[in-house]
């Protein structure tokens, strides 16, 4: 008779087979399993930023140098999206779409709407140049050309004044993209632009964000106004995004900002910037890996491998023509105003923030003389740029006056007025500096002597001061001028001044200028 080990033994022999195939049936299976809940996918990232009304080409003499133009973007946008075919493609800018030339102006930012509608961007940061014609003009831009303007900081009323995030699917994978405008939109944007915004501090809305978002998206990708080292504080207290597309600061990043493990595991963010202009297209290859738990719904998506570069808008790229056909469109608007008119011609160049600038008086004066004030004054960074030598086209002055200004007059008390121009010399090289008109300023020592009209300033005289609303409202750190009472707006544009001002004196040399400002 058999032994009880003997038949344990031939038990275990026969259902052996049988338990090796159950235990690798059970593990295919759960490798199986593993495979459905993990994806792999390539995604590419192409991205611009403060595109500033550049809608032609710059630099067209020299070859060798970046071009831009939205036709050639828009060429390369299209041969990239044929590549790596159009559904893994991510387009987005991270703001300042508007000011900076003179046929984006002359079209109040619509032609720059109207080439972001064509080349299909999927998200745009707002930048603190977007409210520049006002946020009920930005909204309506919005829904005409359909522009998806995105920032999860900034509040009216309470709610957000625009989406906080789109989502946009991309190679499988659900990207998440994300706008935070800077706060300092406050200072440089007109007051009466931003009226009723809050701008929350961007690390804290990113925060808070996550934890509302992070079962929408599998990876997060920012459209930053922030510029480089904005962009690095954010990427340090929130390791949870992906990618930060910057801006404002106008870097060109030939290299992305990256911070990696010793075994080359990236921690944190890839930052990238591509200037300004439209002179490069970034372009961010992602090999993405992760899986969502179908319990919680959280995903895990990390960024496995990348590909980084800047390619400049080169002159032997194509123009698309499409887009060479709608900026013919709204170039035959401007026939009324040529861009090409000459207007004067500047004998000698010209600074506007070390001191007395022929510019800035000629600016100062016909504001003063046009509202029959006792003085006006000017902010030398209501120039955008330096004058050069050479003929003043309408074209050139809009690109040095990107920004226009309605003129408005005050009461003012003398000792505003003196405390006004204390502040200003404190700027003198910077663009707050103040230019002048019916004013002259001397400093000697520790004495500051001011005439008004060729009269020394009395402290408890009032005075009819002129100025651009900007100034009016507080602007370039100039508060106190913000709450004068009396306060009249004039309907007069300083651009169109300026412009007959130069027809009518039709050569400027900087002999014209004389003394206002005196340092000894």
């Amino acid at each position: 008779m058999p032994s009880a080990n003997f038949n344990l033994m031939l038990f275990l022999k026969r259902i052996f087979p049988f338990f090796f195939c159950f235990s690798s049936l059970l593990f295919l299976l759960l490798v199986f399993s593993s495979s459905l809940l993990a994806k792999e996918a390539q995604i590419t990232i192409l991205f611009t930023n403060d595109h500033h009304g550049q809608v032609e080409p710059l630099h067209v003499s020299n070859a060798s140098k970046p071009v831009g133009g939205v036709a050639r973007r828009m060429a390369l946008i299209q041969k990239i999206r044929q590549e790596v075919g159009e559904k893994n493609v991510i387009l987005v800018d991270s703001g300042d779409l508007f000011r900076g030339t003179a046929f984006s102006e002359m079209t109040n930012g619509k032609v720059d709407c109207a080439a972001y509608q064509l080349m299909k961007y999927d998200a745009i940061g707002l930048g603190e140049q977007d409210f520049d014609y006002g946020k009920k003009t930005l909204l309506e831009y919005r829904k005409e050309f359909g522009l998806p303007w995105v920032s999860a900081n900034v509040v009216s009323a309470g709610q957000p004044f625009i989406r906080p995030y789109v989502l946009k699917s991309a190679g499988n994978i659900r990207v998440g993209l994300i706008g935070f405008s800077t706060q300092d939109a406050l200072s440089v944007a007109r007051r009466e632009n931003v009226r009723g915004l809050i701008f929350n501090p961007p690390d804290a809305a990113a925060k808070g964000l996550h934890s509302i978002f992070k079962k929408d998206a599998d990876i997060f990708v920012v459209l930053s106004r922030l510029g480089v080292e904005g962009d690095k504080k954010l990427a340090k207290g929130n390791s949870y995004l992906h990618v930060i597309i910057g801006g404002r600061s106008q870097t060109v990043l030939a290299t992305p900002v990256v911070t990696k493990m010793k075994d080359g595991t990236l921690v944190g963010p890839i930052i990238g910037q591509a200037g300004a202009q439209g002179l490069y297209l970034g372009r961010l290859d992602l090999s993405i890996e992760g899986h969502r738990d179908p319990k919680t719904k959280n995903a895990t998506y990390s960024i496995t491998d990348y590909h980084y570069q800047l390619i400049p808008i080169t002159a032997d790229l194509p123009e698309d023509p499409d887009m060479v056909a709608l900026l013919d469109k709204y170039g035959s608007r401007l026939k009324q105003k040529p861009l090409d008119e000459p207007l004067a011609e500047a004998v000698t160049a010209d600074a506007n923030n070390q001191g007395d600038s022929v510019w800035g008086q000629l600016a100062a004066d016909e504001i003063r003389k046009a509202t029959q004030a006792d003085v006006a004054l000017i902010n030398s960074d209501f120039f955008h740029s330096d004058f050069q030598t050479g003929t003043i086209t309408r074209e050139i002055l809009y690109e040095m006056l990107p920004t226009d200004n309605e003129i408005v007059t005050v009461e003012i008390p003398g000792t505003y007025l003196r405390k006004t121009l204390e502040i200003a010399e404190l700027k003198r090289g910077q663009g707050a500096f103040l230019q002048i008109s019916g004013l002259k300023v001397q400093r000697t020592g520790d004495s500051l002597s001011i005439w008004v009209n060729n009269e020394p300033l009395k402290d408890h005289q009032k005075y009819q001061l002129a100025l651009n609303d900007f100034l009016a409202d507080g602007g370039d750190g100039y508060e106190q001028l913000r709450r004068l009472k009396y306060r009249k707006r004039t309907d007069i544009m300083i651009r169109e001044l300026l412009e007959n001002a130069l027809k009518a004196r039709k050569k400027i040399a900087f002999t014209d200028s004389e003394k206002r400002w005196i340092f000894q």
